[in-house]
């Protein structure tokens, strides 16, 4: 791709059909308001270039509202644009080198518009013209720009069924498409597109700003700004074992998913027949598959979680209708929280890439056929943001190597183009699970666009100063309370982001946002600095915390923070800034004491009207420890209660929503905690393991890291149902869920021993701390290539780009120039 830029001002205008999704002013919406009767609709587009040669240099680059696909002569060339806030739009750039030839050559677009708020899509503001569907591009031959305009072709993609959300909790969008509608050819040179009408130039219209601008640069996002983060990846996914059952005898004739629905849903209560396949079954399906006429439910079984875009490809008869999911499970419950494709076979050519990426390990199929038909093929081609590897963790316990590996597959799977909770259900940018992904990015993956990119794209406070607890989605409107802690992590994620990096400009950028943050927790603050009540859904982790009146682990995140927003204030000489956050920190610590029961021998979860609760938690201990907060003369006592293993219990809510249990709208709510029916005098609430990286930090802080990798050895029992990826807890939840990813970040950083001393990682520190490990090995990423540790008994051998501090199993320290060093440990 050249390297030439793009000029600041585009050319190319903002383009639709003449139908855009709004209904125009109203009295209450004066720019224009949304018309939810054109919601998630869809709209061709088409530019033919007539070339006299092929191009030296060609590229292009787009933007949409709300989504694009991109096909050049018929080959489909990506997606897009990035998730994004209301008022900021990214766009994309794509080489065309190789693509352009002699002659005719056509550009096509599918573009949408949600409409509906999605799990990774939030509506921007109408203004007249634009929040209601738009396309803009560029494509730029040997230094010759063409831009979108009048010239374009437009026809309304009426082939797709709208889609609406099927509730609250359950937003990714189904997709029903009937290919009879739509020609296979529409995307190819040579088609005729003359009855297709002349795209729309809509023209910016403002009640308080010059108007009749077309390009982009104005109301509502401003500038589109190049992407931050690459391009996905992945390789194309096969199953490996595929098993064919009866489809029932209810009616569906395609015109609608919710029939197929319930009837899939039928048919997997009834428990039918499922591929007898090992997990992690190396090989495919080599054959295509023969299915003989009337209705079938076939499951294909892809042998581990995968997360991209479905293709299927058939030979069969018009009329022949499909329903298709990708599911967790092969369960009613997976069913329910998973999206629906549906498609219509127009008997030629008849194959579907489904718009939104889907993730499961199960696919199943209801097709009904009039005569014999054939599965050609079946494919999900992964799209996951790419990691540069660093050498992998190798010990001489091979259930820890294998928890590593599935770990960092975990973070990948969630990976996207942002930190996502999991890529079966929701994928929504939860602002508090991503702390984890960024971490194990930050040790594991020696690109750091994402991690560098997720503070940022989470950066978008309410007007009260507190985040969202997503990120450019459904959940992220005010309408939603937010989960407070949620915004403290954040904090955490900006604080590695400096430790890493060394980026002040990002710290300057970010910091106002945290402080916010804080000064939006003080509104809750007594007399004695701990904040009470704090509105929104604290959640700390899905154990049943307690959290009720004054909470201890909340006022201990609180206190973290306090102490990373001092430190990122200190690295900017913004003292003032910083004194005020410890001054802060410093009346948690002094009201904590309260916490305290000497008898007990532990902090007290709770402090309601004045009395200390019952409840016990590992999550109150570790997050003081995080926060030091501690005295002295506790540190023992907290050590000895966050060793204590077999005290520890945990319970999840999520133990009856998971894919092998209830759907994600049944039963109790998962927002509801169990009040203490414990021992509690006897027994700790465990962590999940989303807040177990704070226990293995805090057993860091205490000298206790050679105890980390036999707790690691938790994660061995996520692997006995779901084998390819770690679940979201200890006892259900999804299959694949990012925050349970941190071994891969703490056999990096703790074991290892590979962390930076200096933001920047201009200078290492490097304390190995194996435990009953005799050999240990890996790297860890930094902006100058990998360091790199082997341990084999007490011999150590380092490899560094940058200087490091080396410090023994005694605490001694010794400083070594970069490169290659041999030490003992």
């Amino acid at each position: 791709m050249s390297s030439t830029p793009w000029p600041e001002e585009w050319i190319g205008s903002w383009i639709w059909s003449s139908r855009p999704a709004l209904a125009g002013p109203t009295a209450d919406r004066p720019y224009g308001a949304p018309d939810p009767e054109r919601f998630d609709t869809r709209v061709l587009f088409r530019r033919v270039l007539h070339l006299d040669s092929a191009p030296r240099t060609a590229r292009l680059r787009i933007t949409a509202d709300s989504d694009y696909r991109l096909f050049v002569n018929g080959r489909e060339l990506g997606a897009g644009p990035i998730r994004h806030a209301p008022r900021r739009i990214e766009f994309d750039e794509y080489g065309l080198d190789g693509a352009l030839v002699a002659g005719a050559n056509v550009v096509a677009v599918i573009g949408r518009f949600r409409g509906y708020p999605s799990p990774w899509w939030e509506p921007s503001p109408t203004s007249f013209t634009l929040g209601g569907g738009c396309l803009a591009a560029e494509i730029a031959i040997d230094g010759t720009i063409v831009g979108t305009d009048h010239n374009w072709r437009v026809a309304a993609a009426d082939a797709w069924a709208p889609s609406a959300p099927r509730g609250f909790l359950v937003t990714q969008p189904d997709e029903l498409l009937d290919a009879r509608r739509l020609d296979a050819d529409w995307a190819q040179r040579g088609y005729d597109d003359s009855a297709w009408e002349a795209a729309t130039v809509l023209s910016e219209h403002s009640i308080v700003g010059p108007s009749g601008r077309t390009t982009p640069g104005g109301e509502p996002w401003g500038a589109p700004r190049r992407r931050p983060v690459p391009g996905l990846v992945g390789e194309s996914r096969h199953p490996v074992g595929f098993a064919i059952a009866d489809g029932g005898t209810e009616a569906w004739d395609g015109s609608a998913l919710a029939p197929a629905r319930a009837l899939v849903a039928a048919l997997l209560a009834e428990a039918p027949a499922v591929p007898a396949v090992s997990p992690g079954a190396p090989g495919a399906l080599e054959h295509p598959v023969d299915v003989p006429a009337g209705r079938h439910l076939i499951v294909l079984d892809f042998g581990a979680i995968v997360s991209g875009r479905l293709v299927l490809r058939f030979s069969a008869p018009p009329g022949t209708t499909v329903a298709a999911s990708l599911l967790e499970a092969p369960t009613p419950a997976a069913l329910d929280s998973a999206a629906l494709l549906g498609y219509i076979c127009r008997g030629a050519d008849d194959q579907i890439t489904s718009s939104e990426r889907l993730g499961g390990r199960w696919l199943v199929l209801l097709v009904d056929a009039a005569a014999g038909w054939c599965l050609d093929d079946v494919a999900v081609l992964e799209r996951l943001r790419p990691r540069k590897a660093v050498e992998p963790f190798r010990c001489d316990d091979p259930r820890i190597d294998r928890i590593y590996d599935v770990a960092l597959r975990t973070a990948d799977l969630s990976s996207h183009d942002a930190y996502v909770d999991c890529p079966t259900r929701e994928q929504r940018a939860w602002t508090g699970d991503s702390v984890v992904h960024q971490s194990v990015d930050f040790a594991a993956n020696l690109d750091w666009s994402l991690p560098r990119w997720s503070p940022r794209l989470l950066a978008q406070p309410r007007l009260d100063g507190i985040l969202p607890m997503v990120a450019a989605g459904d959940f992220a409107t005010p309408e939603v309370p937010t989960i407070p802690d949620w915004s403290l992590h954040w904090i955490r994620q900006v604080q590695r982001l400096h430790l890493y990096t060394g980026d002040q400009e990002a710290v300057a950028e970010l910091l106002p946002v945290a402080e916010n943050v804080l000064r939006w927790f003080d509104r809750f603050a007594g007399d004695d600095g701990l904040v009470a009540d704090v509105p929104g859904w604290v959640l700390i982790d899905w154990s049943p915390v307690q959290v009720t009146g004054r909470s201890a682990a909340l006022n201990a995140l609180l206190a973290r923070a306090f102490l990373d927003v001092a430190e990122l204030a200190d690295a900017l000489g913004d003292h003032g800034r910083a004194g005020r956050a410890r001054g802060r920190h410093a009346a948690i610590a002094a009201a904590f004491e309260a916490f305290w029961d000497e008898a007990r021998g532990a902090y007290r979860d709770t402090i309601v009207g004045g009395e200390r609760g019952a409840s016990v938690s590992e999550h109150t201990a570790a997050s003081a420890i995080c926060a030091g907060i501690v005295p002295e003369h506790r540190r023992d006592a907290v050590r000895r209660l966050l060793l204590d293993r077999d005290a520890m219990f945990t319970r999840s809510p999520l133990a009856d929503h998971g894919s092998d249990a209830l759907g994600p709208v049944a039963g109790t709510p998962v927002s509801v905690r169990d009040a203490p029916d414990w021992d509690t005098e006897r027994l700790t609430v465990g962590a999940q393991p989303f807040f177990r990286p704070i226990v293995h930090e805090a057993l860091d802080l205490l000298g206790e890291t050679d105890r980390l990798p036999d707790l690691l050895l938790d994660w061995d029992a996520l692997l006995d149902d779901a084998p390819t990826a770690f679940r979201e807890c200890w006892e259900g939840g999804s299959f694949c869920h990012g925050w349970s990813a941190t071994p891969a970040r703490d056999l990096i950083v703790f074991t290892l021993g590979i962390r930076p001393e200096t933001p920047g990682c201009g200078r290492m520190r490097i304390a190995p701390r194996p435990g009953r490990l005799s050999r240990v090995s890996g790297a860890a990423a930094t902006p100058f290539g990998p360091v790199q540790v082997s341990v084999d008994g007490d011999r150590v051998e380092i490899h560094s780009p940058v200087p490091f501090t080396f410090v023994d199993r005694a605490g001694r320290e010794t400083v070594h120039h970069a490169g290659a060093a041999t030490t003992r440990l």
